[in-house]
This record gives structure tokens, sequence and C-alpha cells, in this order.
């Protein structure tokens, strides 16, 4: 999952505090519960200020999920929530690579 602020910087400290910041980790932690796997991150936020620019996202998600339907629900849930309004979310969904992973 790519993940892009675009209001959040529209947004007073309060509301991201009070409001956006809580309601991003309920959905965050949610995401343990469907069966997917957290296996790391990539988090660019540290040296980036601003819009993501050319690469589209502040930070990438690496799950392992266990099927399309989980990744539509993933990817929902920061529509149901409006989390949409202050974050851009994009799935990518890999395969092996069949010249490295396919010959073990």
């Amino acid at each position: 999952m790519t993940f892009e602020s675009t209001g959040w910087f529209d947004t007073s400290g309060q509301e991201k505090t009070e409001k956006i910041l809580p309601q991003l980790q309920e959905v965050l932690l949610s995401w343990q519960k469907n069966g997917s796997t957290l296996l790391g991150t990539f988090d660019r936020d540290i040296l980036t200020a601003g819009h993501a620019g050319n690469h589209g996202w502040h930070a990438c998600f690496l799950y392992d999920v266990p099927d399309l339907q989980t990744v539509s629900e993933m990817t929902h849930s920061f529509r149901a929530t409006e989390l949409d309004r202050y974050f851009r979310l994009e799935a990518m969904i890999g395969r092996p690579f069949f010249l490295l992973e396919e010959q073990k």
C-alpha cells in the first residue's frame, strides 16, 4: 500500500491530534485483525517536506494479504472513515518474479 498525505496539510494541529491520527491508528490496527501480516514499511516522511512529489507517496506499507477481497476492504476502510479526505491510499499487488522466486 502506498500512502500519501493530501488534505492533511490543510488541517489544524488540533484536528490532526484529536481526530485524524486516532482514526488512522484505529484503521491500521483493524488491518491486524483481517488476516494480513505487516512485513515492513518504507517511510519517506523524514526525508521529504510537503507533498509527495514525483514518487506519489510518503510511506509504503508492505503486507502479506490473504486475498484480493481483503485488499479491497483495506482500501475501503479509508473511504468508510473519510480518511481519504486527508490521505491517498493505493494498493499494488505483487507476485513472485519468475526468474528469482520460482527457482526455489
